[in-house]
């Protein structure tokens, strides 16, 4: 009923209306009443006379289905007015008769099929989906589609129909843009055309998604459009062509395969492309992809990659070739890129603006490598807070040229360490090597090497890095927004180094093609076509639509993610996986993807001490040590011994005093009852910090609220009792990504040892290196410790006969339970 149209709807009351009218008024003897039934059943048959002198019997018929109600309801009402009284039978064949005309409609049955919801609606197979989602899309209502045929073969979506209006009225103007809408092609594949010998009551329409308007072949438009000199794909030919319906996430693809002639290689425009299509490059709809002499060209019916997949530790966990999975293909295939080869550890670059899923790309790779047991040091331009999280889950992770300079000089000290190693075992860096691999990260590497200062160093040790670094199982991953390697030694060697390792290019800053991603890699992706990548899918609108006024203000959705992984000479267009890394301090997802025991690779005892009898295992944030001109060794006016002499042969300067903290001026301040007033006039920091810092001690403990405004030492004015003393003392606070349990382990490690070395505590407990610093610092409040020393480890305050007293007590003051 719902579904009925209007004039049938009007025309069934009609019938409701005349039946009560046709029970009661012929017996009240009207003549008003006798004279207007007469005139219209004599009328009807009157016009039923003039259809039949016409001959024309099929609207002789059809005007008699239209003319068999007013007829028949005047014979029902002549023969309740001749019959005297009222009779019983009067009422009882006035609504039969409404009944038998509501269920016939005779007339509007020849323009109007009431919808069959028992037997199916639509016919089985392609012609009933074409007409059901001709319906569904109301692109013309009130009209069908009739003579549907597929013009090119079965498993080919192009067809042609007859779109049949209502009875006597015109097929309405079509507009292509909603009829491509209703069957998913673009607006070019789409025709509404006349069909000779008929009037305008009927229509051709002609959808032809592989082939050309006109009823052009596939092989037609391909020729003249993609094939010519100077088109997407020159000197091309179609070698094969599919179509796949939608399945899962995936929408339905057409897919075209070409080649090139033996000896050359395939080259694709993708502007022109999509051009040749009829699709916008905004849509990322159209993927072209080259191998060799082959191109593979997919035509979507959305865009494919608008939904991104939660990165998990098995996708990012190595399979049985060296890959893991860092993302989706277009094809809804994985992603993968390649970790190690036969050669060693895999050098690569991650190229991408701000916005573009950069650090998440990061975040994810630092995870695979963490899985596979590989150790990592990352260096940034500048600190970053979604890196620094990602740095508590690696071994080394900083910012700056000075940093960086550190890094990259213990990294190149450590292929003189391994190098030694390797001579033992008898082979270079393989899975059979008794070190891990480490993986070095430069991002912002441009802005890196423009240090004033650092930068022309640090170009020379990154390009011997990358040109020595694989047979000793140390890797370099390039970063940024764009990549200038101009400053490497061997550009040439470097690219042929990068070339099938990890290659992973998002949205750049151009939007030129190609060129713009060779010159965004420093030419490191080689002769690769890669498609532009939007800000946003549909970012733009048509310039029809522009023409026409029509503003599209809604914005697309983020493209974040979505580039390309690029191996050698071939690229696959993906998106990322997805962990989150917030920006609003709110905690992370990375605990779900690295390591399960929370564990962290570094490197072996033997290397680190190497590296420390060089002076070379700090927090390389100190300046690097100056060197005279004449290269003899002399450092800060002070003779370097000649075993130490070269790459890393120094000894550090002491590391600077730490800058105490607002809380430790506070704490250092107040030293009786004070005002908030007075300890904000002797503690140099602003007023709001100084509030905060009064609030945090108090809650913990360290700082006590006589009241409103008012502070004193904790345990100011106590009894003098022991329980007293014992309950105002506070408890003992845990340095910053550390807790009780691992201050406990460390000081079993270090009073046991006799050993207080930072980097000992790092091998020991698998933590980071600024954790392992950290718990040294908390250590030294403790009085186990002394101070630090430059790199040297900390001296031992006390010895293996307190042991177990001092454990006691640590358990005690961080509520443990004893050992038993």
């Amino acid at each position: 009923m719902s579904k009925m149209p209007m004039r049938a709807k009007a025309e069934m009351a009609a019938y409701g209306a005349s039946a009560a009218t046709l029970a009661y008024v012929p017996s009240m003897e009207l003549l008003p009443a006798h004279a207007t039934a007469v005139a219209i059943s004599g009328g009807c048959v009157w016009w039923l006379y003039r259809k039949v002198k016409t001959r024309d019997f099929r609207r002789t018929i059809r005007s008699a289905q239209r003319m068999l109600g007013p007829v028949t309801g005047g014979a029902v009402y002549a023969a309740a007015a001749v019959v005297p009284g009222h009779s019983w039978w009067e009422p009882v064949a006035a609504l039969g008769w409404g009944a038998l005309m509501s269920a016939a409609l005779p007339i509007t049955r020849s323009t109007w099929t009431p919808p069959d919801t028992i037997a199916a609606a639509y016919p089985p197979g392609f012609q009933g989906l074409v007409m059901r989602l001709w319906d569904g899309a109301e692109v013309a209502p009130e009209t069908r589609l009739e003579t549907i045929e597929q013009t090119v073969s079965p498993q080919h979506p192009d067809f042609t129909a007859h779109i049949v209006a209502p009875t006597g009225r015109p097929v309405p103007r079509i507009d292509p843009t909603a009829a491509a809408a209703a069957f998913g092609v673009p607006v070019a594949c789409v025709a509404v055309d006349e069909i000779p010998g008929t009037g305008p009551g009927r229509m051709r329409l002609t959808v032809a998604p592989t082939t050309r308007r006109g009823g052009g072949s596939l092989e037609d438009m391909w020729a003249d459009k993609v094939a010519r000199p100077g088109g997407a794909i020159p000197d091309s030919e179609i070698v094969r062509v599919e179509s796949f319906p939608a399945t899962g996430d995936l929408p339905a693809r057409g897919m075209v395969l070409a080649q090139v002639d033996a000896g050359e290689l395939a080259r694709i425009n993708h502007g022109q492309l999509c051009s040749a299509f009829g699709v916008q490059p905004e849509e990322l709809r159209l993927v072209a992809e080259a191998r060799g002499r082959e191109a593979l060209v997919t035509l979507y019916e959305t865009a494919p990659l608008k939904v991104s997949r939660r990165a998990t530790r098995e996708l990012l966990t190595l399979d049985a070739y060296g890959r893991y999975t860092i993302g989706t293909a277009h094809d809804g295939s994985d992603a993968k890129v390649h970790m190690q080869s036969a050669a060693g550890t895999l050098h690569g670059f991650l190229v991408g603006v701000t916005g573009s899923g950069k650090t998440v790309a990061l975040a994810l790779m630092c995870a695979a490598w963490a899985l596979a047991g590989l150790a990592n040091w990352v260096t940034s331009a500048r600190p970053d807070a979604q890196m620094s999280a990602v740095g508590r889950h690696i071994d080394r992770q900083g910012a700056g040229a000075i940093f960086t300079w550190w890094m990259l000089k213990a990294a190149i000290a450590l292929m003189d360490i391994r190098g030694q190693i390797n001579a033992e075992v008898g082979h270079d860096f393989s899975a059979h090597s008794p070190y891990p691999g480490l993986v070095l990260v430069l991002d912002e590497f441009n802005s890196l090497v423009g240090d004033d200062a650092l930068g022309d160093e640090i170009a020379h040790m990154t390009d011997v890095l990358a040109r020595e670094g694989r047979k000793f199982g140390i890797g370099i991953v390039f970063a940024g927004q764009s990549l200038n390697l101009s400053k490497l030694g061997g550009e040439a060697s470097l690219r042929d180094q990068v070339q099938g390792g990890i290659g992973v290019v998002l949205r750049i800053a151009s939007s030129s093609g190609g060129i713009a991603a060779r010159q965004a890699t420093g030419g490191l992706a080689g002769d690769v076509d890669l498609a532009d990548i939007p800000d946003r899918f549909n970012a733009s609108t048509s310039l029809m639509d522009r023409m026409h006024g029509v503003i599209d203000d809604v914005p697309g959705e983020t493209t974040q993610g979505v580039g390309h992984t690029v191996t050698g000479s071939g690229a696959t267009m993906m998106r990322t996986l997805y962990v989150h890394l917030p920006k609003d301090g709110s905690p992370d997802g990375l605990g779900d993807i690295f390591p399960a025991d929370g564990s962290i690779n570094c490197l072996t005892d033997r290397e680190i001490d190497a590296l420390t009898e060089l002076g070379l295992w700090h927090d390389w944030t100190m300046p690097p040590p100056s060197k005279n001109d004449n290269g003899d060794g002399e450092v800060d006016g002070a003779m370097v011994p000649p075993q130490f002499i070269g790459i890393g042969s120094f000894a550090p300067p002491p590391a600077p005093p730490k800058p105490r903290t607002v809380k430790e001026k506070v704490l250092a301040a107040v030293d009786r009852q004070m005002t908030a007033k007075d300890i904000r006039a002797k503690v140099d920091a602003a007023a709001g910090t100084v509030r905060n810092a009064l609030s945090d001690l108090v809650a913990e403990g360290r700082l006590q609220q006589v009241d409103h405004g008012v502070y004193a030492p904790a345990g100011h004015g106590a009894a003098s009792t022991d329980q007293d003393q014992q309950a105002a003392q506070p408890a003992p606070q845990s340095p910053n990504g550390v807790d009780g349990p691992l201050v406990v382990e460390a000081a079993e490690l270090v009073i046991s040892s006799q050993f207080g070395s930072q980097s000992m505590l790092q091998r020991k407990l698998r933590v980071g290196f600024a954790v392992a610093g950290r718990l040294l610092d908390a250590l030294e409040q403790r009085g186990i410790v002394g101070p630090a020393d430059g790199s040297k480890a900390r001296n031992v305050l006390v010895t293996t006969d307190a042991q177990d007293d001092v454990l006691r007590e640590l358990r005690a003051d961080y509520a443990l339970a004893a050992d038993d």
